[in-house]
């Protein structure tokens, strides 16, 4: 068992939980992308769509295994780290790093619509709806974090140790 005093087994979660997403989802869109390349008609098109969309025809060979390869080797990654990650020692998140986690993965996301978005060609026609009510969300989740009632304060070991022996 790690004592409190040891700090170093302080991991974020259950390991590298956000790595392992992030080089799953990356890795998978890679694959999914490289195999389409391989695979696909040479008249389709891939990518965001208007000026960002390319003609699998058009694309290099040494982009479609790069994609390909570069993506399996993700996915294998982010397998590899979840194995791993089991036999670590647990850390229980704080309400500021699910607070920082949720900005994070609104900022992540809405950026990749609005890029999206825009990217079509036709301007700015649905990102908003996505957008508006989440902010609205996550700054309730932020108001609730700094302004709402903080948790009482864990007593100390000792404490607690000596609350225990007189009762």
């Amino acid at each position: 068992m790690v004592s409190r005093q040891d700090t170093s087994y302080k991991t974020g979660g259950s390991g590298w939980s956000f790595t392992e997403w992030l080089f799953g989802i990356v890795g998978g869109i890679a694959a999914f992308l490289g195999l389409f390349i391989m695979f696909g008609s040479e008249d389709e098109y891939v990518g965001l769509g208007g000026d960002l969309s390319w003609r699998v025809g058009d694309i290099s060979s040494a982009w479609m295994y790069g994609l390909a390869f570069g993506g399996l080797a993700l996915l294998a990654i982010a397998i590899f780290m979840a194995v791993a990650g089991r036999n670590r020692p647990r850390v229980e998140s704080t309400p500021l790093s699910d607070l920082v986690l949720h900005a994070g993965v609104f900022i992540a996301v809405n950026a990749f619509v609005w890029i999206q978005d825009f990217a079509i060609g036709g301007g700015l026609d649905y990102a908003y709806w996505l957008t508006i009510p989440w902010a609205i969300g996550l700054a309730i989740h932020a108001g609730v974090y700094f302004f709402g009632p903080k948790p009482a304060a864990a007593l100390p070991e000792e404490t607690a140790k000596r609350e225990l022996q007189h009762h």
